[in-house]
């Protein structure tokens, strides 16, 4: 009886090379679950980044139609754009400013100096880069009753400024319309 009692108290336990697999084995998985966390951080931080480009293009667009809807004399092509307005209340200065939208480059660049139509039209003009990293950008203005067109003449009406733009750092920038205020144009006009 002690035979039995002493066979069954020895197949009880585990052997060493069991305790080694089993080791090995939890190593492995300890290994992947590493990785794939590392990976999830990564992709998280990387996710964050992009939201906060991806909210500077929205602060821009949103800009860009204020500045745009207040504007009137516009003139420009496929690749820049001509109008007078007033610039951004974040620029703390009053009155008409000739300002330019174009691209230099693969950066949208925004250009103006105060509006003037006498001997001093020789002032400085200040830049601001709006965005950088584009790869493609275009402008459209609908004229009515022609539709859509690639230019506007000095002092033209457009109904509509069409800003499209590619970004080569997979940022999405939807094509902005703008409608110019038909009020404005009229009532500096007279």
């Amino acid at each position: 009886m002690r035979r039995r009692r002493d066979r069954s108290r020895s197949q009880s336990g585990f052997t060493l090379l069991e305790l080694l697999v089993a080791i090995a084995i939890l190593g492995l998985i300890v290994v992947a679950l590493t990785g794939g966390l590392r990976f999830a951080g990564q992709a998280w931080e990387l996710q964050q980044r992009k939201g906060l480009r991806q909210g500077d293009l929205d602060s821009v667009q949103n800009a860009l139609r204020n500045l745009i809807a207040q504007s009137h004399d516009f003139r420009g092509d496929a690749f820049a754009v001509q109008f007078v307005g007033t610039p951004p209340a974040a620029l703390a200065r009053g009155g008409l400013y000739d300002m330019q939208l174009s691209a230099s480059g693969d950066r949208l660049v925004l250009s103006w100096r105060p509006h003037f139509t006498g001997p001093a039209t020789n002032l400085p003009q200040n830049q601001a880069v709006l965005a950088e990293g584009m790869t493609a950008f275009k402008l459209d203005y609908f004229i009515a009753p022609a539709g859509w067109r690639m230019a506007v003449a000095k002092g033209g009406k457009p109904g509509l400024v069409r800003i499209a733009a590619q970004f080569g750092d997979g940022r999405n920038w939807p094509p902005l319309l703008v409608a110019p205020a038909v009020e404005l144009q009229s009532a500096v006009r007279n």
